[in-house]
């Protein structure tokens, strides 16, 4: 199939946030947040919504725990909403999945909320403990929310699990594709960390291969990249437009790749070659969450369904990921706040049929229930 014609990005104000940046170095979330408003205040002149998706929302739950937490409108948890935190699988009872069964499809609960200044990256180690990236830092979790610095890395943003340890990737300060100070980490289980490479402008989501190379998208770029264990860089995909979070198939022979700032925040789909690297011209769009819905960070179920965290909106959606063409989508939750990065749980003491979602500006990590385990990953 051919690859799809793309409609530009969406950035109207980068010129003007790239030169903010240079005279005060404020963080690239904080340039996501502003970039962000611009596009759902309507600077760009785009439509609220695109065909397919007006009704997606029908017979979903409103995400809200009624028993556990409380949240206002953006998805902020009420004081002592912490309470929720901690809960293990040998207190839980499970379904015949290994699901735990305390809360309903699209219901959610605090698993922390002592991340003020906001989180993105999340992933989960060899050591069945959770890491989140904040506040230029990695921080490993216990199944009781207990947390503790694991490395210190500047604006580190994505996260994915490879062998012991982990690969991060590090947004840098600007925007500029011309000025590249990003890079992506390999981090050792004991947090000794190993620059790879200086070479990508803004590395944001990572995704390991089959080979156990990684995938880094670059959203205010049109490029996935492939880094080698070695550190090598080539182009895996060139004109997928603010490509962001990445997934696989269960069965491996696809990728999925959401795009953020574009007019109908996509979400594409491609066949892979026998590296596991995606084959350009195979690209099509099986997933449109319109304008302003910034497509964040994905994940796969077990059952091929792909979640997508639409962080303007607050939303979490899923589409069928053997669709072939586009498709209305299905709303799983809202007023999560800002959604940035998804996991399914992996690990004692957590729940394996939950995504534990990340949000940009709130102090708060959900655990959203899905009713179905989270597709194997590679690493």
């Amino acid at each position: 199939m051919h690859a799809p014609a793309h409609a530009p990005l969406l950035i109207p104000t980068l010129p003007l946030i790239s030169k903010i940046s240079k005279i005060s170095k404020i963080s690239k979330i904080s340039k996501i947040s502003l970039l962000s408003l611009a596009l759902a205040c309507g600077d760009s002149g785009m439509t609220s919504t695109t065909e397919g998706t007006s009704d997606a929302s029908a017979g979903s739950s409103d995400g809200s725990s009624g028993a556990s937490t409380s949240a206002t409108s953006d998805g902020a948890s009420s004081s002592d909403a912490s309470t929720t935190a901690g809960t293990t699988e040998t207190t839980m009872e499970l379904d015949e999945r290994g699901c735990w069964v305390d809360l309903s499809p699209g219901e959610r609960v605090v698993f922390s909320d002592a991340f003020s200044g906001g989180s993105e990256g999340v992933a989960f180690g060899a050591d069945g403990r959770l890491y989140v990236s904040s506040d230029g830092r990695v921080w490993q979790l216990t199944a009781d929310g207990a947390r503790v610095e694991h490395v210190a890395i500047p604006t580190a943003i994505g996260i994915a699990r490879r062998g012991a340890g982990l690969v991060v990737a590090a947004l840098g300060e600007s925007i500029d594709a011309d000025m590249i100070d990003g890079g992506v980490f390999s981090v050792a289980q004991d947090g000794a960390a190993t620059q790879l490479t200086a070479s990508i402008a803004s590395p944001n989501f990572v995704a390991i291969t089959p080979g156990g190379d990684a995938l880094v998208s670059d959203d205010f770029d049109t490029r996935v990249f492939r880094v080698t264990q070695g550190g090598q860089v080539s182009e895996a995909l060139s004109v997928v437009p603010s490509p962001n979070g990445i997934a696989y198939s269960p069965d491996g022979a696809a990728l999925y790749v959401a795009s953020t700032f574009t007019p109908d925040g996509q979400l594409t789909k491609y066949d892979v070659d026998a590296d596991g690297l995606p084959i350009e011209a195979s690209a099509r769009e099986i997933l449109q969450l319109g304008a302003a819905s910034t497509p964040d960070g994905i994940a796969v179920d077990e059952d091929g369904m792909v979640y997508v965290a639409a962080n303007i909106r607050g939303e979490l959606w899923r589409v069928d990921g053997a669709a072939e063409t586009v498709q209305p989508g299905e709303l799983v939750a809202e007023q999560l706040g800002y959604p940035a990065s998804l996991a399914f749980g992996d690990g004692v003491g957590f729940d394996r049929c939950s995504v534990y979602v990340t949000q940009l500006m709130e102090p708060v990590v959900w655990r959203v229930f899905i009713g179905v385990p989270g597709a194997p990953l590679y690493e």
